[in-house]
């Protein structure tokens, strides 16, 4: 199923209603966290993004202004996000998932070189069974 720029801004526009409507002392409006705000405070680069995304790598003013604005959200993280950041934990799941990345790619690249040993083998192999017809 292909998911266009409008699918997703629905969705997120649906998360961001639903979590506005929820009531005081809800898991995602917690007493030092509300994310309703942190959503908002997010949402036009989350918008230009997804607008960015749709175009495929088309637009390429679109990718460097998306690029751009996340690089400033990140630099310049929305105050109203810092208490969800800690009271969800985001940077120990951001450290976890970053762990998992790493862990993730040192086994492919094991696997890899597995695969290349294997395969010199198989030449080796091959060259040597031409060299017996000689």
């Amino acid at each position: 199923m292909k998911f266009s720029a409008l699918s997703l801004f629905l969705a997120f526009f649906t998360f961001f209603s639903a979590v506005t409507a929820l009531p005081s002392g809800h898991t995602f409006m917690r007493a030092s966290c509300d994310i309703g705000k942190c959503v908002a405070a997010l949402a036009p680069t989350v918008v230009g993004c997804v607008a960015a995304a749709a175009k495929k790598g088309a637009d390429i003013a679109r990718d460097a202004s998306c690029l751009a604005a996340a690089a400033n959200v990140v630099e310049n993280f929305p105050a109203s996000c810092d208490s969800c950041l800690t009271e969800f934990d985001i940077a120990g799941k951001a450290k976890s998932a970053a762990n998992a990345v790493e862990h993730a790619a040192g086994a492919a690249a094991k696997e890899a070189g597995h695969l290349v040993d294997e395969a010199g083998n198989v030449v080796g192999k091959i060259g040597s069974e031409i060299g017996s017809f000689f």
